[in-house]
């Protein structure tokens, strides 16, 4: 994959990660809270944020992310071992890559709340 290839898949895989982390009606739940304090505010952004029902679409999302990466650097191996291909040099980490972009978007969302609760 290119460098470019990578950028887009990280945008298009981020935004629908970003639409299943944010509730429906957020608009309507900001209103009703005043002059919170910061540690309580991210509290009640970290439960909102993760215990709503599309939470559940975008832990799917990830999972199956997950699967697909692993899955092909497996078929990966599978296809150098079988062809006597030998590489000197590791392959990147994708799954680690992926895991850590999802606790920045994840951690970015919870914040983002929680300034606007404040």
């Amino acid at each position: 994959m290119t460098c470019s290839e990578i950028i887009m898949m990280a945008f298009i895989w981020g935004a629908l990660f970003i639409y299943f982390l944010i509730p429906f009606q957020e608009n309507a739940e900001t209103g009703q809270y005043s002059k919170m304090k910061f540690t309580q505010a991210l509290k009640d952004s970290f439960i909102k944020i993760t215990f709503h029902k599309k939470a559940a679409l975008a832990f799917i999302l990830l999972l199956a992310t997950l699967f697909a990466v692993w899955w092909s650097q497996t078929q990966d191996v599978l296809y150098n071992e079988m062809h006597g291909i030998s590489t000197s040099e590791q392959s990147p980490s994708y799954i680690e890559g992926i895991i850590i972009y999802t606790i920045i978007i994840y951690l970015a969302v919870i914040g983002r709340r929680a300034l606007k609760l404040i």
